[in-house]
Formats: C-alpha cells, structure tokens, sequence
C-alpha cells in the first residue's frame, strides 16, 4: 500500500490524540501461541504470507491513528518469531535437502520473497533512490547489535541508497571499522550480507531528498577531512559522529527540516543487559537500532532475502549472543577487561600502534581512533568468548546432522550452551574465567 506525506503526517497527528485508545488487532497471547507452535506447522511461503498480513494491518492502524508503542511491540515479536521459524525452514532446505542459494540479495532466487508492490525479482533493477537496505552482517559485532534494546532482532545494519544525476547507484553508510563513508552499490553487493530487506517511504522525492542531503554530507567529509567518526554511544541526538541508523533519520530530518522524526518509535537500549551494554560503549537511554524500521508503517516492505549458506553462522552467533545477554540478565555476567589474549593484544599492542602515524595503515579497518582502549579490551574478550561458545554449538549441530538428519532449535542451542558453561571441560573454565558476575 502506497503512503503519500499527507497520510504520514495526519497519522502521526491522530497516533498523538488517539492515546491509551488504540485498537491494535494483536496481543501477547498470538505471540505465545506462534511462539509454541511447531517450526514445521507452516510452510515457509505461509509464513511469508503472514508477515505480509500482519504488515497490512498494522498499515490500518496507523492510518487510523490508533498505533501506539504497545501495539508496535507486539508486532515486532510477530515479525521475530515469524522469521525465526522462517529461518529454521530455510536452514534446514539448504542443509538437509541441499536447495541452492545465491550468495547476495540482487538477483532471483528461491529465497528471494516478494511483495505485490515490487514490480522485479531482480533488485538491483527494483531500487530507487531514498531506499533503505536493512542487512545483516556476519560478525560477532553485527549479532550483539542485531540483539541491542528491549527485543531480539535479526538485524545489524542499515543502509541508505543513493541515484546520482547520470543514474548510478550509491551507498551511504557508517561502519564500526571505518566511519560514515560512500561507495558504489556493487560494493555493497559484494559485502555478501546474510540477510537484506528491502524498505521504501512513501514520498520518493522527499526519499531522494534525503538519501542526497546524506551522500552529500558523507562525502564532502570524506574526502576533506576523512570519515565522519562512529557513534559508538549510538546518541541520534548529536549527528557530529553517525551510525548506521542514524544516516537515514539525519538525512529525512534534513529533507523535512525537522518534521519526519525516524524511526515512529525507538528503543530502549538499557532495558536488559544493561552492564555488558555499557561495556561496549552504548550510552543513550533510547535510539534507533535497524530493526526499529520494521515497525514503522510510513516505510513499505518491497521484498526479502537471505542466504542459507551461511545462515547456520549467523544463526549460531545468535545464539551465543543471545546466551550471553541471557546470563547478563539473570545472573550479573559481565565482560572480564584484559582476560584473553585477544583482549590483551588489542588493548595493549593494536590500541597504541594504531596511533603511530606510519604504522595507523595497518590497523585503520579494525581500530577507529575513537574506540577506547577500554572497548577495545571488551569486544576482544566478547570475540574470544563467542568463538568458544560457537564452537560447541558447531559441534551439537554437526553430530544432530549426522545422527538424527536435522538442525537445532533455538531451544535446543541454548540448551547446549547452559550444560557447557556448567560443565568441567578446560574451554568451559576459560569461558568462565572471561565471563562472569
């Protein structure tokens, strides 16, 4: 369904009197009750079908002023457990059954799914300029972001694309390693990202308007004073240091001046795992994390992708993140500075020789300078963690394949991971030696 400005604005206007009367057309029991059901109870398509629906209602209700936080919510644990059983299909179609897949987003393929509004199965010929990429990346850094704020998400990245004047298509983005920066959309392509969505405002002049003030701004930068430095606190409040997030709202204030705030709600970044959260350097109370556009009914779903070769990856890096934040919450587990060689590597060598001006080559894609030696020292011990974690998860699902021809449940994974960190095994004491209360 096709939002102009106008039905935007009034619905914002109604959302703002509407108050605690909003009619929302879900509520947490349809999540428990998708939540219990079988992971073979749908069919993958089924599941796309019910996504779809459940986006065409939320659509409703927002036109109706009647969408507020709550209802918001809900949604987004639909849209959670929907894709989560998604994946688990999709896994298992390439594991066990050997379906092929491409190995990016911008061509056909038997996991490429699409709306009615996209007029192509091949995307890069479907893109306009003001477009948003949500992505998925492949790191240990991309699965703690995709699971930053109040709810799991399966998202860490968001781009904006660009059209110049001659018709070539751009990227504008921000990345931990290197800053906000431009480049050429096959650049993006070959990122290979696990995952891409594909979103669209309503108004494609203000759309373009936005992604240009954003190319125009990242690039000057760029090329006068180098890139625009990441933020690492994640503060959307001062643009003078950009994440990825951040360079689609900045750019649709700057097309609006100040009338389209972006995302319609954002979230709460300290309301679990509050003290690793700190440790890797988040300090607003509330932003804009990529999944937050999920549940923004002024932004049209245009199609999805993923890559099943590398979904077991991402999927275990899930996992063990999510494990982590779990153990966070529960019992006051936190990252342990200077506990892992990686961690003293980074701390003690890479953080200093990354300020030795003709050494600083050598490290500028790994160390920005404006990451603390501190963080530095953190996301080395959640690098050395993860990989211990995400080894034994590794080795449950090899042997499940072997004996059994199946893949873990996101159940059965955390199951895996609670009975090592328990046990006795000389991996398990130098987990608990780098994490823990």
């Amino acid at each position: 369904m096709k939002h102009t400005k106008f039905v935007s604005i009034l619905g914002l206007i109604l959302f703002s009197i509407s108050g605690a009367h909003a009619q929302c057309p879900w509520n947490q029991e349809d999540v428990e009750n998708l939540q219990k059901t079988s992971y073979r109870s749908f069919t993958a398509s089924e599941l796309w079908e019910k996504k779809l629906n459940i986006r065409l209602e939320m659509e409703q209700v927002f036109e109706k002023g009647e969408f507020d936080k709550d209802c918001a919510n809900v949604a987004r644990d639909l849209f959670f457990q929907i894709r989560e059983k998604e994946d688990f299909l999709d896994e298992e179609r390439f594991r066990v059954e050997g379906v092929t897949a491409l190995d990016h987003s911008f061509e056909d393929s038997s996991y490429l799914r699409v709306t009615p509004a996209a007029n192509s199965r091949n995307i890069r010929q479907e893109l306009k300029s003001g477009d948003i990429l949500l992505t998925r990346g492949k790191a240990y850094t991309s699965a703690a972001i995709s699971n930053l704020g109040e709810f799991d998400t399966q998202f860490s990245h968001m781009s904006l694309v660009y059209q110049d004047e001659l018709g070539k298509f751009w990227t504008v983005e921000a990345h931990i390693e290197v800053g906000s920066f431009v480049r050429e959309l096959q650049d993006h392509i070959d990122d290979k990202n696990a995952r891409t969505v594909l979103y669209r405002y309503g108004d494609s002049e203000v759309a373009h308007q936005a992604a240009k003030a954003m190319f125009e701004r990242v690039k000057k930068a760029f090329d006068t004073r180098g890139p625009i430095n990441y933020d690492f606190g994640f503060d959307k409040k001062d643009s003078s240091e950009l994440f990825c997030s951040e360079i689609i709202s900045l750019g649709f204030d700057l097309a609006t001046q100040g009338k389209l705030d972006i995302p319609l709600f954002e979230s709460e970044i300290f309301k679990r795992k509050p003290k690793i959260v700190k440790q890797l350097g988040l300090k607003a109370q509330f932003s804009f994390i990529p999944a937050d556009i999920e549940v923004d009914p002024r932004f049209e779903l245009i199609s999805e992708w993923k890559n099943p070769a590398v979904l077991s990856d991402i999927l275990q890096k899930d996992g063990v993140l999510r494990a982590l934040f779990k153990m966070s919450d529960e019992e006051g587990h936190v990252l342990k500075q200077a506990s892992t060689g990686t961690s003293l590597i980074y701390r003690n060598v890479a953080w200093p020789l990354r300020r030795v001006p003709f050494l600083k080559k050598y490290f500028i894609e790994k160390l920005p300078l404006n990451m603390s030696r501190e963080m530095v020292g953190y996301f080395g011990v959640l690098e050395t963690i993860g990989k211990i974690l995400q080894t034994e998860l590794k080795k449950a699902e090899e042997n499940s394949l072997q004996t059994e021809g199946r893949i873990l449940s996101p159940q059965e994974k955390w199951a895996v991971l609670d009975n090592f960190r328990k046990s006795d095994s000389k991996p398990a004491r130098k987990f608990r030696k780098s994490f823990r209360p």
